[in-house]
């Protein structure tokens, strides 16, 4: 049976129902209207998929109500029905708009056939528009999943030049954190890495309490990231109370319902997990989300296992040259743990100076090295108890040059050279190798002046006995101003009353004790 709904407009009535009785039987649902203005009130106020109008009317003509029906609905086939003398007309109708035409009178057959036609083109325009659209429809999902795809492709690409610029595994860790969170929308991210003892800890996180991340030690195979550093297999979890793997009472440890994970790993052993959860849109996260974190976890594990590697170099090369340094002191008595105790003092200075990490690793690296350049100076006169010569004094004051030569080819230690180079500089300007003074001085340098005079004076020498502290306090605060920065002075100060604090206090708790017994 034929579908459809019609309105037939013609001023005999016998036509009317004629069409509507034939068509009815047909299976369309006929709506007749005899005068223009009836057929146009009919179609302002229902929708029609054809109207099959005579041109001639009264009160309004076919024209006119092909006009008013376009406008309502561009959608609705009009068929025009005309005499042989209206032919012409008929064929202007056809050229505003209309369908087709029939002339009067008619056989059955040849309406049939008319509306049948009109019907089917009505329908095939219908799904061909539908068509069209579906198309662009998903073109358009297309066009944005392949620029969605795209950008993180960028990313991945700029991630790994910015990861591959640095060996610092700090600055490697936040930017892998930093990019990734802000592409996948994220409110946590966590890298844990696997320590010596074998466990996952994190070690870096965006979104965890710092309680969480201290106390979190995972064994290979335990929860979520243990079983995917045990799998090499990254995970995607759509809802985690649907997760067959991990069992219900561990759903609470977990801050989203999804969340996906990748191994870190690197010539086939894994160093680590990346986790992230807590999309901002609250949707699961999908495949294409996991295909973008695994292209991360890639570069991330070959970028994060350079920069180990590189820091257990930089350890090593550190722990050589102590070794030589202390090899150094151990031929002096009286000079020996003179580079462990200056370093002691001058991280005490760069804590009470609120220094930065970075800073302070950079000082300490200088603190232990200070003196590595003499190395080159011969033991008569290192350990010549009376007094140097001039010429001995000279060779003396060469080894801060000496000790910029040795650390200038370690390039992780390029930032201590200046401060090995210039602690031997003085506050007025008096002082070796360039004569600097004031802020010209580096500050790492200033505090390694104070440290090592410090120590010097409460240490033995060949030639006189060690100062008390109160004396060290007394000669300290009269090379103020000269031999050192009046800042750092008072800064070491402070640091050796809180000392005296701190074991005064111990002294109190241990005779306390006593007494108690």
């Amino acid at each position: 049976m034929a579908e459809g709904k019609i309105l037939v407009i013609d001023d005999e009535e016998v036509i009317c129902h004629l069409l509507e009785d034939s068509l009815s039987a047909q299976g369309y649902t006929v709506i007749t209207a005899q005068s223009g203005t009836e057929a146009l009130e009919k179609v302002r106020k229902g929708s029609f998929d054809m109207v099959i109008t005579d041109i001639r009317m009264p009160d309004v003509t076919g024209i006119q109500i092909l006009e008013e029906v376009k406008k309502i609905n561009p959608q609705t086939l009009v068929i025009i029905m005309t005499a042989f003398a209206s032919v012409q007309t008929a064929q202007e109708a056809i050229r505003k708009g209309a369908y087709d035409y029939i002339t009067k009178p008619f056989e059955k057959g040849e309406l049939d056939f008319a509306v049948k036609r009109a019907m089917e083109t009505r329908r095939l325009t219908i799904a061909n528009k539908n068509l069209n659209k579906n198309l662009q429809e998903f073109n358009i999902q297309l066009e944005n999943k392949v620029r969605e795809r795209t950008q993180k492709l960028a990313t991945i690409y700029r991630i790994e030049k910015e990861i591959s610029s640095t060996l610092e595994l700090s600055e490697v860790l936040k930017v892998i954190v930093n990019r990734t969170i802000h592409v996948l929308d994220s409110g946590i991210i966590s890298i844990l890495l696997i320590n010596e003892q074998g466990e996952l800890y994190i070690k870096r996180a965006i979104g965890l309490s710092d309680k969480i991340i201290r106390e979190t030690k995972l064994k290979l195979g335990e929860r979520i990231s243990g079983w995917v550093a045990q799998n090499k297999e990254a995970i995607l979890i759509e809802d985690i109370e649907k997760a067959p793997l991990f069992a219900k009472e561990n759903q609470e440890r977990y801050y989203t319902r999804s969340l996906i994970s990748a191994p870190l790993i690197f010539e086939g052993k894994v160093i680590g997990v990346i986790n992230v959860n807590n999309k901002r849109s609250r949707e699961a996260y999908t495949k294409d989300d996991l295909n973008f974190l695994e292209g991360i976890a890639n570069q991330a594990a070959i970028a994060i296992r350079n920069a180990q590697l590189h820091a257990d170099l930089r350890t090593s090369y550190v722990n050589i040259i102590c070794a030589i340094t202390n090899a150094l002191e151990a031929r002096d008595p009286y000079s020996y743990g003179h580079s462990s105790n200056v370093t002691d003092c001058a991280r005490a200075i760069a804590e009470e100076l609120g220094l930065d990490p970075s800073e302070k690793e950079i000082l300490i690296h200088a603190a232990l090295l200070h003196d590595v350049g003499k190395i080159g100076v011969s033991d008569a006169i290192l350990l010549k108890p009376g007094k140097l010569t001039q010429a001995e004094w000279a060779i003396i004051k060469e080894h801060p040059q000496r000790g910029k030569e040795i650390l200038e080819p370690l390039s992780f230690l390029k930032e201590a050279v200046p401060i090995v180079y210039h602690h031997h500089e003085r506050y007025d300007g008096s002082g070796y190798p360039e004569g600097l003074k004031g802020e010209e001085i580096p500050l790492g340098a200033r505090i390694l002046a104070v440290a090592d005079s410090y120590d010097a004076m409460s240490s033995d020498r060949p030639y006189r006995k060690r100062l008390s502290k109160e004396e060290c306090i007394i000669e300290l605060k009269k090379c103020v101003g000269t031999q050192l920065d009046p800042r750092i002075v008072e800064a070491f100060l402070r640091v050796l009353e809180k000392r005296t604090e701190d074991r005064g206090g111990k002294t109190e708790d241990r005779r306390r004790r006593t007494e108690d017994r």
